[in-house]
């Protein structure tokens, strides 16, 4: 069962009540080989990186991870879990403070907050002495901290990391250099289902085929928890894991996850919510939001999951995406579960919704869902909401910065709406990260 931090909270200066999760103590596991990576020290403390520097009132307690202060990932690892869950209530309250909001936001947290990231995405670097592979440093864009296990990942994504580490190695073939723009090995993209299957993403620099081939070959043998190997390419100068060209080499194509009551496909590359216990319980409270009505739309829908929660309060449901694979992907999902009532557009949000005799008249909605990427929507995108003037508005994002500019712009327009209900998740805890759940009404 877990639990939802009530309006008042036990940390210093704060009133009320809540159970205080319990961890065992710090984890055994130690560095690889016992040593940092050139040019990254692993032992700065807590004050060097300020991780936490923003919860005064909460007490420190000891990161279980050998790598916080140096890996990029965890920022509060050293508050007990409680205190994070109560220092992301008050950045939700601040706010929507100025929204006038002064009513307590209720914020849903783990009841475990370990092994809980259903995807990852690690950085090959150059050691001074071998082959990297794992997380930007804090604060670093070019240095990398090499990783054996990661305790946000599930175990079995942290094995198959190591494996691919130890056969890219043995090849021989160099991490690729953002300074010079020469060497192979790039990424490694690793998607996690709670079954304790993974499937991987090599992503590499042009390069010699039989040699990815033999490495997938092996993987598979050794690995039995992996359920598929892609290879992508890129030879584009940006650090950004996302190959030109993708070919799948062995095994499963997409990996089954069970979200809530529904079984749904994800591809290596899909956009699904990173914590799926949370992302089930975000997706029922958006539901129970939105209520009942005759259409919906789902903006940004990518592999179709909340749509396939809205089909049953509503008789239709249209999505939109701009990738294709999306909208192959989610169309799937919906014939899988056995839903016929959702379509899928594909397309730039604010391209498809230009005929507007289609979806102002024929598809007029009652309600809206915008879950968008963390630059939050396109000016087009909300003078198209403005005008399509649904009833309710859900919003989700991981990003205060743009929820809000973009709830000011949604509450200033015409027709007016006004912020009815907001919900926050701790889809993310040990990271200063927070999922946002917004109802708008007019």
């Amino acid at each position: 069962m877990w639990w939802v931090l009530p309006p008042d909270s036990p940390i210093p200066r704060r009133r009320g009540i809540l159970h205080i999760l319990q961890f065992g103590p710090p984890s055994p596991f130690r560095t690889r080989d016992g040593a940092a990576p050139s040019g990254v020290t692993h032992h700065m403390t807590s004050a060097q990186v300020s991780p936490s520097i923003d919860a005064p009132g909460a007490a420190r307690i000891t990161p279980r991870c050998p790598y916080f202060g140096t890996c990029g990932g965890c920022r509060h690892q050293d508050l007990a879990y409680a205190d994070q869950v109560a220092l992301k209530q008050e950045r939700l309250q601040r706010a929507f403070a100025s929204f006038g909001i002064t009513s307590p936001i209720g914020l849903t947290g783990c009841e475990d907050p370990w092994r809980y990231r259903n995807k990852a995405e690690l950085t090959f670097a150059a050691g001074s002495e071998r082959l990297l592979l794992g997380f930007h440093a804090a604060g670093s864009f070019t240095r990398v901290v090499d990783i054996d296990d990661c305790l946000l990942l599930p175990e079995p994504a942290a094995a198959v990391l190591r494996e691919v580490r130890e056969l890219a190695a043995s090849t021989g073939l160099p991490a690729y250099r953002a300074k010079t723009h020469d060497g192979f090995f790039r990424y490694l993209l690793l998607r996690s289902n709670r079954s304790g299957r993974v499937l991987a993403a090599l992503i590499t620099s042009s390069g010699p085929a039989e040699v990815v081939e033999r490495m997938a070959d092996a993987l598979m043998r050794r690995r039995p928890e992996l359920a598929g190997i892609y290879w992508g390419r890129t030879d584009r100068l940006a650090d950004v894991a996302m190959p030109e060209s993708l070919t799948h080499l062995r095994g499963e194509t997409h990996l089954e996850e069970q979200i809530g009551p529904f079984r749904v496909h994800i591809h290596p590359f899909t956009f699904v919510q990173a914590n799926t216990v949370q992302a089930d319980r975000l997706y029922r409270r958006l539901a129970d939001r939105l209520g009942t009505g005759e259409t919906a739309w789902d903006l940004y829908c990518g592999a179709g999951i909340i749509g396939l929660y809205l089909a049953g309060s509503f008789r239709r449901v249209f999505g939109i995406d701009s990738e294709p694979a999306h909208g192959v992907l989610a169309r799937a999902n919906a014939q899988r579960n056995g839903i016929e009532n959702m379509q899928v557009e594909t397309g730039g949000v604010d391209e498809v919704l230009m005929d507007r005799r289609r979806w102002f008249l024929d598809a007029a909605p009652e309600a809206i869902v915008v879950d968008p990427p963390r630059a939050g929507l396109q000016p087009g995108t909300v003078a198209s909401i403005l005008g399509a003037r649904p009833r309710r508005i859900g919003y989700v994002s991981c990003n205060l910065s743009s929820l809000t500019r973009d709830l000011r712009l949604l509450s200033a327009g015409f027709p007016r709406y006004r912020i009815a209900a907001v919900d926050g998740f701790d889809m993310f805890p040990h990271t200063e990260h927070v999922e946002t759940l917004v109802l708008l009404e007019r």
